[in-house]
């Protein structure tokens, strides 16, 4: 492919990173005694925000080094 779907590849990467620095920066604060169900679901949401970002990263990264799945028949 073209060397924008490495770049993008590596800036959802950097992306997803910094979302990881911040989520684990935070963590102390998500263990308190009075923690909501809200609190909850905004950490399970970044988590997979992370995820699928990393992984679109990793998509894009992939599909510019031309790896594609060869199936034989």
């Amino acid at each position: 492919m073209n060397i924008k779907d490495f770049f993008a590849g590596l800036l959802f990467i950097g992306v997803a990173g910094y979302f990881t620095y911040e989520l684990v920066t935070d963590m102390s604060l998500l263990f308190k005694d009075a923690t909501t169900v809200w609190q909850y679901f905004v950490a399970f949401f970044r988590v997979a925000l992370i995820i699928f970002l990393f992984n679109l990263g990793l998509t894009f990264i992939k599909k510019f080094f031309g790896g594609h799945s060869q199936q034989k028949s």
